[in-house]
């Protein structure tokens, strides 16, 4: 989180043509996910370095400022930042150098220099949300406040098939509509990354207990026409695998009414 500043040309280049046009047409949202990874032994001293952090940037942050801290033992810690096209990114910038600013630079490093040594990496990576092959029951939220995990499903297809699992994503919406699912997932489909194509499915719950009960749950309720879809999707797909992470609000940047 403290180093979006020096997001450079080469992470702006990372932005594909496809989502050049976004930004002349209203679309779906498109999110930026800055990931730092820190080892079990730094994580207490990492969580009061991030916790200094915070509440500077809270006391500091302009009035439009938003992201989203998630943290899990292999996701590490996520920032999102929700964004519309490439004019919220170069926005991003702007906003990180003016808050600094208006910090102090020095005050700025010398928080940086508590918690960046016990950074052992950093990612960057884009995102689209896929409305139609995500699954939102009336009354569902994925910032729920009373649902904190976040079960994050990762599914790789098979190169080529994008477009044929797109349209397997839509069949599991109608599934779950057709028989009354209470949980509903949001679909992102990695914009970039080193091995793609890849869709994330993200599923709150109140624990990893309770996502699995749900799950099963679920699976009861959709028999054997879910079976066959499952057989079906994991067909089309080279690999799959799941984590889970928290919703951390303490860490984040949020609107006052979410």
């Amino acid at each position: 989180m403290k180093r979006w500043i020096l997001a450079s040309l080469t992470v702006l280049m990372l932005w594909p043509a496809s989502a050049a046009a976004q930004d002349e047409e209203a679309g779906p949202t498109w999110w930026v996910v800055f990931s730092e990874h820190v080892s079990p032994a730094n994580s207490a001293a990492f969580e009061a370095a991030s916790a200094e952090f915070n509440s500077v940037i809270k006391a500091n942050a302009p009035a439009d400022m938003v992201f989203y801290t998630l943290s899990g033992s292999e996701t590490g810690y996520m920032y999102a930042v929700p964004m519309t096209g490439m004019e919220d990114f170069m926005k991003l910038n702007q906003q990180w150098m003016g808050m600094i600013e208006k910090i102090g630079w020095d005050k700025w490093e010398a928080m940086s220099a508590k918690s960046d040594p016990m950074v052992e990496y950093r990612e960057t990576n884009f995102y689209v949300e896929m409305p139609d092959q995500s699954y939102h029951p009336e009354g569902f939220e994925e910032s729920m406040g009373d649902q904190m995990l976040r079960h994050m499903d990762y599914l790789y297809p098979t190169a080529g098939m994008e477009d044929e699992f797109g349209d397997l994503m839509k069949e599991w919406v109608a599934l779950y509509k057709e028989n009354g699912i209470e949980t509903g997932w949001t679909a992102y489909q990695a914009v970039t990354g080193e091995d793609l194509p890849m869709v994330v499915l993200i599923t709150p719950a109140e624990s990893t207990g309770d996502y699995y009960v749900m799950s099963d749950k679920v699976d009861e309720m959709l028999g054997d026409a879910g079976k066959q879809l499952m057989q079906k999707s994991v067909a089309m797909m080279r690999k799959f695998r799941y984590t889970d992470a928290w919703a951390r609000p303490e860490l984040s940047v949020v609107p006052d009414d979410m």
